[in-house]
């Protein structure tokens, strides 16, 4: 499938297809390295903010580990989903429906707060001011974090890549941002593991339109990156 216009691709997805997006996601970090930082995340943490939380791919583990997680998300439809995962869990969460310029939670509430895979969406949304969009999510994120405590920013690397890198400019920059705000970036590797080839070609194709990578390769097993951001807020 080809994709021209990722930001009605991606809206769509998040307002009608959450439970496919599930299912992709599901099959993501095959090896555990995601899992394993987002478990030191809340070493000593008692609230965590989870900001774009969509259908709680970041959520459901921080609720696992024992925190009090508060998931937001403009798509409510998304949201649904996380919801429905998160009733097993046996720690206190909260999901609100809000945008990541304007999150609903008191000042320096959060031990820590983390952004997975939403704030690079503002290349696409707004391609001309996305810095200013940026500073204003950053702003609200180190707002309802206590001094001293975790600022994260998660973003993609790279999917069926052989290293790490932004798949476009707009995206490398947005990245160079980060990091001129002070984030310092660390590398996972977090492969996709699907149950079968067709599964892959399936999946890849429907989010990143890679399903000529998937057939080419005939293999469930799909190299990714994944770029983690990290400062202390102030």
């Amino acid at each position: 499938m080809s994709i021209t216009n990722w930001k009605d691709h991606f809206s769509q997805i998040y307002s009608t297809e959450p439970d496919q997006y599930q299912r992709l996601v599901a099959a993501e970090d095959a090896y555990g390295e995601l899992a394993e930082r987002v478990a030191a995340l809340v070493a000593g943490a008692t609230t965590v903010v989870d900001i774009g939380a969509g259908t709680g791919r970041l959520t459901v583990p921080l609720c696992r580990e024992g925190v009090h997680v508060h998931a937001i998300d403009s798509a409510a439809p998304m949201l649904a989903v996380a919801k429905r995962r998160l009733a097993a869990c046996p720690g206190a969460w909260t999901v609100s429906v809000a945008d990541a310029r304007d999150l609903p939670i008191a000042d320096g509430w959060a031990d820590a707060a983390v952004a997975g895979w939403v704030y690079g969406h503002f290349t696409e949304w707004h391609p001309d001011l996305w810095r200013t969009e940026l500073q204003k999510a950053i702003s609200e994120m180190g707002r309802v974090v206590r001094t001293g405590g975790a600022e994260i920013v998660i973003d993609t690397l790279g999917t069926a890549v052989d290293e790490p890198g932004a798949p476009n400019a707009a995206l490398a920059d947005y990245h160079d941002e980060l990091e001129r705000l002070g984030f310092q970036r660390s590398v996972l590797r977090t492969d996709y593991r699907f149950a079968t080839v067709d599964e892959s070609i399936e999946l890849l194709d429907w989010f990143f339109g890679l399903g000529t990578w998937a057939r080419d390769h005939d293999n469930p097993v799909v190299p990714e990156f994944t770029g983690w951001w990290q400062r202390t807020s102030s």
